[in-house]
Order: structure tokens, then C-alpha cells, then sequence
């Protein structure tokens, strides 16, 4: 990165300007330049990165070193446990420092569910009547089309717009104002699980003022969204059990206890129509009046955008989603037993298994403990392993309690002085539009043991389009997205750090 200083620099900042990187618009690209960002993204693209390929990751890691490198980071690979880390550093001799956190593995994708040959081959498409097309480069205005990839949305283009907006800001001549430090997680969608020994090793490196998140798609009306904060996860298993081999479901219904019925009984206790939780203490949040005002100001018509979007009734059209995710959730993922198929027999077991979204509030061992006295007043003997035929004679409720602890919530104060500062930079970058603040994602994210362990503020630009489909197939990335990302991380890094 070359770096301009005095009188002369401040002459050469304003030729530059004036040769179009920044307008009254925000910063503008050329069509050479944006083609240079569309081939340079399907190189990244084209890349595997699932979280297992070892290989891949690696291959990763080396395109952004090489990415980094020329335009004067330090950039250092980290082991934490066999699990690698990209760490990059530039210090530009500025009071104050932005760590950006960035995703760089992601699911495996089931190739024959995509509509192209290989999910890590990239295809350009343009939407016609509502069906998107492959097309060539060029064919139409750039801005329309969109890359399909796995790893497109998330959360490769998010990271490739942080890296195409610093070799802008190089060639240019341009400084960030502020130093710069880059930490590349590539366990992400495993957990994080080495992320909390990799900041206990590696925190003063990672001191910062700041942390910005790039991950996470933008709202359902695709405008510059800001999010302020994540819920936590956790996962849970219960098994109940019946008689220890399987039974002839004629001779024995209403005889022997059946485990459908006694863990759909529980499943019921514990949660009620619109997916009330019943369980008692589990949801402690009350709004506040600043909360009530935020809810009050957002708009509900987002309600008829998912409806449309689904083709499904929703539970509540009078209570924002936003307002929804303020609140920990109680959610079951699917409930199986150890027959193999199903006849005319009472299985011995049945399993349901749930995910819990966590907040501030209530973090996981506080739930867990919360859902264990629920059981134990539903009449249930919760064991550490399954049940001795012994204990089936003495018993009719006998339950297996297995659980896991993810992600970790966080919330960001909405009136933060740097969620305003964030706002302010992409009104740089794009031009004096509205910027949607989001007090909190629905879903998780690894951030909140940074938060804890560095004790800054976290908030996420979220770049991709709102129907990028993440984690499923033919998922894509729209190029105005993410030229429009880019825009503002310029605007970002070179606006004053007063936060």
C-alpha cells in the first residue's frame, strides 16, 4: 500500500478524486473495471472451500495472502488445533484500529441439485421473466446479472468485496484512515469450536477498536443493511424410552407405554400454538420504550414480502420479525425412532432433536437448566445414559439429555457512535441514501466471543442480495450487490475514525 503524505498528497488525493473514484454518488467503477472484479471474483469462486477440504481451504488462504500481500498487509496463517486461520495486518500509523471479520469455508453443496455442471464452476445468469439464464459476460448491463456459486453470498462475496475495495484504494494511491486488521475464520459453518482458544492465544494481535463483521444478507428490500447484533445457538437432543426390545403395536398399544406418544406429549408441554414457549423463565426479555419506538419506526410491510416470498400464511402480521428475534426460540428440528421402518410396531426409543436461538439474556446453560426442571415436572427420570431393563420396570418416563453449546449472542447498542460512523462511510461510498439498521439477525454468528473476549463493539455490513439462496442449492450473489459492497467498504476505510 503506498501512502500519500503532506501538501503534495493532498494535491494528488484531489486528482484522483477527480478522475472519478469518488463522486457527489459515492465511488464509481468503469466497466473495465467492474469485468476486472467480475473475473477476479470467479477466480476466488472457483476455489473450493467446505469447511472438511483441507486442501481447498488451503488453496483459500493462499489466494487472499496473495491478494494481500502487494498492497502492504503482514498476512500470517494461524493454527489453532489443526484448524487454520488467515490473520493480515496493516498499520498505517493511525490512532485507531478496525478489525474486520471475514467467513471463508462453507457447506458442502449437493452438485446434482444445481442448475450447472459444478457448484464451484461459476455461472453468470440474468433474470427473464422470473428464470434466471445462463448468458455470457457482456451480453447485458453488468449490473443486472448474478454469479452462481457455492460460496457466492456466504460468504466469498462479502469477502471479495474487502479485497477488491483495498486494491482499489492501492492503486488509486489512496490511504485508509484508520490500520487495518483481518481475521479469516474457515470453521465457520462447523461451529467456530477452536475461535475461543484462538483469542485467548492470539488477543493482543487482535486488539482492536472496533469489529466489523462482513457476513449475512441484507433485508428483504435489498438496501444497505446494518445489524447490530446475533443470537447465540445451541443444540439439544432428548431420547425417550418404551420397552427395551420392539412390540407388536395390536397386542400392546395401550398397554406398553409408546415413546411417540410420551415425547409428542413433552414436545407439546414445552411449546404451544404460534411456537409459544412454555416453559417457565425461558423468555425474560421485556422491551423497553427505546426498544418499542425502534419496532414502531420499521416498516410491517416486510410481512407481506416473506408471505409472498414463502406462499405461506405467517403466525402474526402484527409483530415485526425483528421484534421476534429480540427473543430466544425454542425450535424442533425433526423427532425419528430406532425402528427401521414404519410397521405395526412400538419402537423402543424415540429421539427428538431441537435447536435453541439464544440472546443476551439467556445463554445456553441457563436454558438447559430451565428445560431440565420442565422435564423433571412432567414426571420424567432424566438419565446419563440409556435406561437398564431394571429401570424400565420401575419407571414409565425415562429420558437421555444430550446437549451442545455454539455460537454466543451479542447485541450492539442501535444508537451506537459506531453503527453512525458505519452509516456515515456508506453514504460516502454510495451516496447520501438511508442505510436499514437491524437491531439483531434471526440467525447466529461467531462474534459474540470476540466481543466478550475484546471487549469492542461488533456490527455486520451485510452485502448480499436477500434471495441469494445460502446454504442451498443455485445459490448467487447479484454483481450490483456486490459492486455496491465494495463501494462501501471504500467509503468506509477512508472516512475519519472518529468512533
Amino acid at each position: 500500500m503506498r501512502y500519500l503524505v503532506g501538501k503534495a498528497s493532498f494535491i494528488l488525493l484531489l486528482v484522483f478524486l477527480s478522475r472519478g473514484s469518488l463522486s457527489a454518488q459515492g465511488f464509481d467503477f468503469s466497466v473495465k473495471e467492474k469485468n476486472e472484479i467480475l473475473s477476479d471474483f470467479k477466480d476466488y469462486l472457483s476455489i473450493s472451500n467446505v469447511s472438511d477440504d483441507v486442501l481447498g481451504i488451503q488453496h483459500n488462504l493462499d489466494f487472499l495472502t496473495d491478494y494481500l500481500t502487494p498492497l502492504g498487509f503482514e498476512v500470517n496463517n494461524w493454527k489453532v488445533e489443526e484448524t487454520p486461520y488467515l490473520y493480515a495486518d496493516l498499520n498505517v500509523g493511525a490512532e485507531t484500529t478496525l478489525l474486520i471479520y471475514l467467513q471463508l469455508d462453507a457447506l458442502p453443496a449437493d452438485g446434482s441439485k444445481w442448475e450447472q455442471k459444478d457448484p464451484f464452476s461459476p455461472v453468470l445468469k440474468q433474470q427473464i421473466g422470473g428464470v434466471w439464464v445462463e448468458v455470457e459476460k457482456g451480453s447485458e448491463p453488468i449490473d443486472s446479472l448474478a454469479l452462481f456459486a457455492r460460496g457466492a453470498a456466504d460468504s466469498k462475496g462479502p469477502a471479495f468485496s474487502l479485497l477488491y475495495a483495498l486494491k482499489h484504494l492501492d492503486r488509486k494511491g489512496i490511504t485508509p484512515k484508520l490500520n487495518i486488521k483481518i481475521i479469516g475464520d474457515t470453521e465457520e459453518e462447523k461451529g467456530s469450536k477452536n475461535l475461543t482458544s484462538l483469542l485467548t492465544l492470539k488477543s493482543e494481535q487482535l486488539a482492536a477498536d472496533a469489529l466489523l463483521i462482513l457476513d449475512g444478507t441484507r433485508s428483504l428490500a435489498n438496501v444497505p443493511t446494518l445489524t447490530f447484533g446475533a443470537r447465540g445457538i445451541a443444540t439439544m437432543k432428548l431420547t425417550v424410552y418404551g420397552a427395551p426390545s420392539e412390540l407388536h403395536s395390536g397386542q400392546y398399544s395401550g398397554i406398553s407405554p409408546n415413546p411417540w406418544y410420551l415425547m409428542n406429549q413433552l414436545v407439546a408441554s414445552m411449546v404451544g400454538d404460534n411456537e409459544e414457549i412454555l416453559i417457565d423463565e425461558f423468555d425474560p426479555y421485556k422491551e423497553s420504550a427505546t426498544d418499542l419506538r425502534y419496532f414502531e419506526s420499521l416498516d410491517l410491510g416486510t410481512f407481506e414480502q416473506i408471505e409472498s416470498r414463502l406462499e405461506s400464511k405467517l403466525y402474526n402480521d402484527r409483530v415485526h420479525p425483528q421484534q421476534v428475534y429480540q427473543h430466544p426460540s425454542l425450535i424442533l428440528r425433526g423427532m425419528s425412532s430406532n425402528s427401521a421402518s414404519v410397521k405395526t410396531r412400538i419402537p423402543t426409543e424415540v429421539t427428538a432433536e431441537f435447536e435453541l436461538r439464544l440472546t443476551p439474556e439467556t445463554p445456553a446453560i441457563r436454558q438447559f437448566d430451565l428445560i431440565q426442571k420442565h422435564i423433571e415436572g412432567q414426571g420424567f427420570l432424566i438419565l446419563d445414559e440409556s435406561p437398564t431393563n431394571k429401570q424400565r420396570q420401575q419407571y414409565l418416563k425415562l429420558l437421555t439429555m444430550e446437549t451442545t453449546t455454539g455460537s454466543v449472542a451479542f447485541r450492539t447498542p442501535i444508537d451506537s457512535k459506531f453503527g453512525d460512523w458505519l452509516v456515515s462511510g456508506i453514504q460516502k461510498g454510495l451516496g447520501n441514501i438511508k442505510v436499514l439498521k437491524l437491531n439483531t439477525t434471526g440467525g447466529s454468528q461467531p462474534i459474540g466471543k470476540f466481543i466478550d473476549a475484546l471487549q469492542i463493539e461488533g456490527i455486520a455490513l451485510r452485502i448480499p442480495n436477500p434471495d441469494a439462496q445460502i446454504h442451498a442449492a443455485n445459490e448467487n450473489i447479484r454483481l450490483k450487490n456486490l459492486f455496491e459492497g465494495i463501494q462501501s467498504l471504500l467509503g468506509i476505510l477512508t472516512q475519519s475514525n472518529d468512533f
